[in-house]
């Protein structure tokens, strides 16, 4: 968590940035609740089946690429300027990975309104975090300047890839960072419980998510 420092240190992180993740639970908090309570439209039969298959590869995808950036950054994240494996190809990976899981979450739950929130939560909220980041490695890292220079901010770049033959791992610290990535599929599951519970008449339906 970025905190405040010295004078002579970087600036306070912006309220979004520090808040970033009490924001996140209540927006998904709220939009659970939204599920609960209100049933999606029914596309046709051939369009639902292709939005979950959609959503599945989607949080198939972030899980796996975030399981794959906590390879690279464990133990090492403050300590280290990570430039291997998909952060050759992005500065941010971790957080291209949580923009595709949430797509595919939206996409799960069959609201274009819901799929429209998160995406809208993720680009108001993300590019400060970003900002305040790399102000940090900026401050941190002396060679930062040279690696943003040559490694896309966000969208990979393929051709950028590189990574050792070998790759020492802190068994531990990947172990906590993996964890966290645990909720894309948990949340995955809670929403399928909720539209099967909606299809089986067991929850009411007291609005339409449009």
């Amino acid at each position: 968590m970025l905190t405040q420092t010295t004078l002579a240190g970087p600036a306070p992180a912006p309220f979004l940035v520090r808040r970033r993740i009490a924001i996140w639970r209540v927006l998904l908090g709220s939009i659970l609740l939204a599920l609960l309570l209100g049933e999606s439209a029914s596309p046709p039969p051939w369009l639902m089946s292709a939005m979950v298959l959609v959503a599945i590869a989607f949080v198939s995808l972030a899980l796996v690429g975030r399981l794959w950036c906590a390879l690279y950054i464990s133990g090492r994240k403050g300590t280290m300027l990570v430039k291997d494996g998909p952060y050759s190809m992005s500065r941010h990976p971790l957080y291209v990975c949580n923009l595709i899981g949430m797509v595919g979450l939206g996409a799960l739950t069959g609201s274009l309104l819901v799929l429209t929130v998160l995406v809208a939560a993720f680009a108001i909220l993300y590019p400060a975090v970003i900002r305040a980041e790399e102000q940090l490695m900026q401050d941190r890292f002396p060679e930062y300047a040279v690696y943003a220079h040559a490694t896309p901010a966000f969208v990979p770049q393929v051709a950028l890839y590189r990574t050792p033959a070998e790759w020492t791992v802190n068994v531990r610290a990947y172990l906590r960072n993996a964890r966290d990535s645990i909720w894309f599929p948990l949340m995955t599951a809670v929403i399928a419980g909720i539209r099967h519970a909606h299809d089986i008449d067991v929850l009411p339906e007291l609005f339409d998510l449009v």
